[in-house]
């Protein structure tokens, strides 16, 4: 006999209410990745823990009536059906393979091995080459030698053998019951051996066939209406189990086998057995029998059951290692004192559990209605248990409980533990504390008193020896039989207290709303992490609390850093196999955690695999690497999930984008979307963090793709470009620059040979012979000291010309002396004919002015040969020089000779062959002045006949230098 472990919580239910195509379900398999599939009536279901998916002939299925799932080695989950085709799914996606001629086949009778998997329907059958095919058995042969083995035992013909067809090894083996052996021949009817045995009496007299298969490690099964044989062909070692000896069914109607990699299991309707590998039972389970017409251990722990009518049941693996107590009744207060476990359950009584064999005793039953349960505590100072309830208050000796009676005033016994609350004792005396006072009882005298009437008090703790009293309206302290408030002036200090408990350096108190503060009279410290909690029960266990709430079982480790600081370590709801979040009572011993609520008590043992489990979590796609084009950058979203069936709710995501973001950041949706990524590899990683603070991180690979001009190539080919054309641009700038110096050198070649030219036709022959026969003329009427006098005017003269040649620019005051000294000079020529006057503003700076050296000389040449010479009488030439701005000064050229235009008809009539050439030359040097950007020199000629009734003419020269 084994036995089982009878479930006794309730399962989570699955229906068509929740998302399933119909209720009838066949069969389930859980697949490589932990995602949960179901056969059912409208197609197959996969289940991810938050919804199902429906795959149908819509989706490639070739019927949707599919009643048989499996697993193989390779990761394929195989669905069968009565169709033409069968197949598998991988990945999501549907392959299925056709029958020889497209034959409806029923397949039946499953074996695979590693690198196979094979079926019967009429013959055993396989898939080869994407099609269904049979492996090579001869059906006809077959027949006959069973028919030869019959008539050889003496055997009739309609009693024929059991039997087993083994594809992976291609044997046959036979059953023979009335030898007690198992005859195994080859595919070519060979005997090859034969195996003793004392287990097929099992089978007598011939016993019903319902399934048989071959499953991993080489162990096949083979289910009869009372038990199954399995059978190990690598030991030969064959074992039959009765269902009766095994579950206590005489005969079940279903039969299902499934292995996976730890273990197989086998289900009958209301019952699961695991097997290991050397065919030990390892343990079952019972359900209700209306759930389960199969079921399944999956790799978390957790049972599913299926049935044809009531869709699909889950019990999840923490149910199944919880044990509950008290079912259904209220649980108030629980302690344990000594072996035993008290339990005080509202309207009930006192009862006790022993913490060993579990055996309950009841030892005090409520008889009036109302029967609240306030306190089972242990009273140091008085070495006694109380039990505080609405209706008595009891001493606990031994076991026993014993009403605690005073003797009142009028000498009537009455029980102070009527509407009390709580009872402490302090400084020798015994405090009770009621709805609306506080007796004090002082040992050996005849009467209690009352020292405090106050409404809505709770309970009593004592720290510090202090007495605190905790009540709807806050914390007391009662000193010298008075209550107190205490000295800090904080709101929390007056939120209604539900639990007290104390610690060495603090008062820990638990309120109804706001969480749990810690108090002594030098400093107050709110834990913030457990505000909107209300407490029933705080457990100091050396640096952690244990809170028993309205929203579960809460572990908080104290910061000792500061305390307003301190986090939740540890959680515990109904995922985890608390009856109820909310928790009325809890008991921490060892590593079991006992926790009452209103419908009863369970049982936790904290070192359970599935507390230690970090969350599983996916992401919705199919490939490690999501590729993003250009255009799809702008919108990235990514699903992601955990795979958890029962504890969806108590799960906090963090994400973070690597490279571009090194912190995490929170997250309470699961789907995460990105705009505006550049193209580069990036690496999203999703942590999950679950209430047991177990964590996973997961990576999902997002490779944005860049456009064609973003590509390292296209970067490459664009910097070559680049750089060829900077080299090009480069190239233009420096033929520019050679360009410009070898035109600015022509330029300066050309300005050279212009002022060459100046200098020559300002030293023209006939100005230089006319000068020296004037100064011989006075030498020869010897006038010595005139002659002598012109003679150095005129050697000045010259060494001017040379002197200011070399130069660009020169003062105004070098430009007149130079002026001076050529009308000088020129004055001689024309015998006093030829007067001068030169006139500087007051505003211009002769000796800092610059102006284009001998600019002026050609200009005064014209008006003396041209303007003059023609003239009868004396004839006078005038320079002003005069301000217009800071850059800019103005020269004019008076003569008042016979004017441009006289002086143009009589050098069109003029049959000399001397022409003066300063004036193209000046005008020359003007253009290049005005290119050097140096200087910008405006050029006006008048006749001033044209002007007024004068004569002559008026030349203007406008400077401006635009650096100055």
């Amino acid at each position: 006999m084994f036995c089982a472990k009878t479930f006794a919580q309730e399962p989570i239910r699955y229906t068509t209410k929740q998302g399933l195509p119909t209720n009838h379900v066949y069969d389930m398999q859980e697949d490589t990745n932990g995602f949960m599939w179901f056969a059912t009536k409208q197609g197959l279901v996969k289940y991810d823990g938050e919804t199902f998916k429906t795959f149908t002939m819509q989706n490639g299925l070739p019927n949707n009536d599919t009643w048989k799932l499996d697993l193989d080695y390779q990761g394929r989950l195989w669905y069968f059906s009565k169709s033409a085709y069968q197949g598998y799914i991988k990945n999501d996606s549907i392959y299925k393979f056709a029958a020889k001629d497209k034959k409806v086949i029923t397949p039946t009778n499953f074996s695979k091995s590693k690198d196979n998997y094979w079926f019967y329907a009429d013959g055993i059958k396989t898939i080869e080459n994407n099609k269904i095919v049979d492996v090579g058995l001869d059906n006809d042969e077959f027949n006959k030698l069973q028919l030869k083995l019959l008539q050889k035992l003496g055997l009739i013909n309609n009693q024929k053998f059991g039997h087993f067809i083994n594809p992976e090894r291609k044997e046959l083996i036979f059953f023979n019951t009335k030898n007690q052996e198992l005859l195994v021949y080859d595919w070519n009817f060979n005997l090859k051996h034969s195996i003793r045995t004392n287990t097929l009496h099992n089978l007598e007299p011939p016993k019903k066939f319902i399934e048989a298969g071959l499953i991993y490690n080489q162990i096949s099964f083979h289910a009869f209406e009372t038990g199954v044989m399995f059978i190990d062909f690598k030991t030969n070692k064959i074992r039959f189990i009765l269902f009766k000896d095994l579950f206590g069914v005489e005969k079940p109607m279903y039969f299902r086998c499934k292995s996976v990699k730890n273990n197989f299991q086998i289900s009958i309707p209301g019952h699961l057995a695991i097997f290991d590998y050397q065919l030990i039972v390892k343990k079952t389970f019972s359900f209700p029998k209306q759930l389960s017409q199969y079921s399944f251990k999956d790799s978390r722990d957790n049972i599913w059951l299926t049935s044809i009518s009531s869709g699909i049941s889950l019990i999840p693996n923490t149910q199944l290692q919880t044990a509950t107590y008290f079912k259904n009744q209220k649980v108030q207060k629980i302690n344990k004192i000594g072996e035993d476990l008290y339990v005080g359950i509202n309207n009930k009584g006192i009862y006790t559990l022993n913490t060993k064999n579990d055996v309950i005793k009841n030892l005090y039953k409520f008889s009036v209605p109302h029967s609240e349960v306030y306190q089972i505590k242990k009273d140091k100072f008085a070495n006694k248990t109380f039990i505080v309830t609405a209706i008595q208050t009891f001493t606990n000796d031994y076991g026993k409980l014993s009403p605690i009676k005073i003797k009142g005033t009028n000498d009537n016994y009455f029980s102070y533990g009527y509407g009390e609350k709580d009872i402490i004792t302090y400084k020798g005396s015994i405090f009770s504390i009621h709805n609306s006072s506080i007796l004090k009882t002082i040992p050996g005298e005849e009467c209690s008193k009352i020292v405090v009437n106050k409404n809505g008090l709770t309970n009593a703790k004592i720290f510090n020896n202090e007495l605190y009293i905790g009540g709807s309206d806050g914390l007391y302290q009662l000193e010298n039989d008075t209550l107190l408030k205490p000295i800090h002036q904080n709101e929390l200090l007056n939120v209604p207290i539900s639990a007290l408990t104390a610690s060495n350096n603090y008062l820990i108190i638990g309120t109804d709303g706001r969480g749990v503060y810690l108090y002594n009279k030098r400093s107050f410290f709110h834990l913030k992490i457990t505000d909107g909690l209300s407490l029933k029960r705080i457990l100091k266990v050396n640096d952690t609390l244990w809170l028993a709430s309205q929203k579960g079982v809460k572990k908080i480790l104290l910061n000792k850093e500061d305390l307003t600081q301190s986090t939740i370590i540890n959680a515990f709801y109904v995922s985890d196999g608390l009856l109820q979040n909310n928790t009325n009572d809890i008991y921490l011993q060892d590593s079991l955690l006992y926790v009452a609520s209103d419908i009863g008590v369970a049982k936790i043992n904290l070192n359970q695999k599935a507390y230690k489990q970090a969350p599983k979590i996916y992401f919705k796609t199919t490939q490690d690497t999501l590729y993003f084009k250009n255009g799809e950058r702008n919108n990235i979203a990514i699903n992601f999930a955990i795979q958890d069936y029962v504890n969806q709710e108590h799960v906090n995501y963090k994400y973070r984008l690597l490279p571009i973001n090194k912190d995490w950041t929170s997250t309470e949706s699961q789907i995460l979307n990105f705009t505006n990524l550049s193209p580069k590899m990036y690496v999203l990683e999703i942590k999950a963090t679950d209430q047991h603070n177990n964590e996973r991180i997961e990576k999902q690979y997002l490779n944005v793709i860049p456009a064609w001009w973003q590509t390292l190539w296209a970067k490459i080919g664009f910097s070559i470009l680049g750089i060829l054309f900077i080299l090009g641009l480069f190239t233009i700038i420096k033929n520019q620059i050679r360009k410009k110096e070898e035109a600015k050198a022509e330029q300066n070649k050309h300005i050279a040979s212009l002022e060459l030219q100046a200098l020559r036709s300002q030293m023209n022959p006939h100005f230089v012979h006319n000068s020296l026969n004037a100064i011989q003329y006075f030498i020869q009427r010897n006038e010595v000291e005139l002659s002598e006098k012109y003679l150095v005017k005129f050697s000045k003269l010259i060494r001017l010309f040379f002197e200011y040649s070399r130069r660009q620019s020169i003062t105004i005051k070098e430009e007149l002396e130079l002026l001076t000294y050529y009308l000088d000079i020129e004055k001689l020529r024309f015998e006093e004919k030829l007067n001068y006057t030169i006139t500087v503003c007051n505003n211009i700076d002769q000796d800092e002015q610059l102006i284009p050296s001998m600019i002026l000389q050609p200009i005064v040449e014209n008006a003396v040969n041209h303007g003059l010479f023609h003239k009868q009488g004396n004839g006078t030439v005038t320079i002003e020089i005069k301000q217009i701005d800071d850059k800019t000064f103005q020269v004019e050229v008076k003569d008042n000779g016979i004017g441009i235009i006289k002086a143009k008809e009589i050098y069109k009539s003029s049959s000399k062959n001397y022409q003066s050439n300063s004036s193209a030359v000046l005008h020359e040097r003007l253009d290049l002045l005005n290119q050097s950007k140096d200087w910008n020199i405006l050029y006006n000629i008048k006749d001033i006949s044209t002007i007024n009734d004068g004569k002559g003419t008026s030349v203007t020269l406008t400077f401006n230098q635009p650096k100055a």
